[in-house]
């Protein structure tokens, strides 16, 4: 944090930052990336700065240097990721479980079954810290030996089955409307072990609002 404040100071003093020195700050500032507390401190402490200067620069080049660093600051959030993970082997059981971990205000379940204790217990372990947990699954696939949904409603998480001769089949989940995950893979043991099975996380904005209009969709209907 202290070189991240000398060189926000190195660059306020010519009221510019210039190429090398935006160079050296995106780098520190890509080290804090995702680090919600530490980007807090870089930006309350460039607020400081601009505010500092205004009066001897003007209000609108301070507001420039001030956009310059934030835009720096967030940089890497802003990029297009996904990534693709594949099983049997431990891949797409460990990215479902860190999506559930790293899960701060909502997330939303849409899948046909659920049997994975590993998972079921990262969920549990969502709603405690106060995450709002939403699960639609199949409701023939609810009452099959194994399956946890019902373990997931005693905890106080709301389920809800689909109501249809056909299957709710899908497989996907959407961790604070910013992270999508969607593949072939069930939230089971034997796609953890045997099947060979898929999943892709991404954070594209179309792909999760597409994604979260037919959740809230199926929500709707089967409330």
């Amino acid at each position: 944090m202290n070189n991240i404040h000398q060189l926000l100071q190195d660059s306020i003093e010519d009221f510019a930052i210039s190429r090398s020195e935006r160079k050296e700050l995106k780098a520190a500032l890509t080290a804090i990336s995702g680090q919600k507390t530490e980007q807090a401190k870089v930006r309350q402490m460039a607020f400081k700065m601009a505010t500092s200067i205004i009066s001897e620069i003007g209000e609108p080049a301070a507001m420039d240097w001030l956009q310059a660093v934030i835009k720096l600051l967030y940089a890497n959030e802003n990029e297009i990721k996904s990534n693709a993970y594949f099983s049997p082997g431990d891949d797409c059981l460990n990215r479902i479980r860190r999506l559930i971990a790293e899960a701060q205000r909502t997330l939303d379940i849409c899948v046909f079954t659920i049997t994975d204790n590993r998972i079921v217990e990262r969920i549990e372990q969502a709603a405690k810290r106060g995450v709002k947990v939403r699960i639609i699954s199949d409701d023939l696939k609810s009452e099959d030996l194994g399956s946890d949904l019902e373990r997931l409603k005693q905890a106080g998480i709301p389920c809800l089955y689909d109501i249809t001769d056909a299957h709710m089949h899908h497989k996907f989940a959407i961790a604070d409307n910013t992270t999508l995950l969607t593949g072939s893979y069930n939230w089971t043991r034997s796609a953890n072990t045997v099947n060979n099975e898929n999943i892709i996380t991404s954070n594209h904005p179309k792909l999760i609002k597409k994604f979260g209009i037919e959740f809230d969709r199926l929500w709707k209907l089967l409330s």
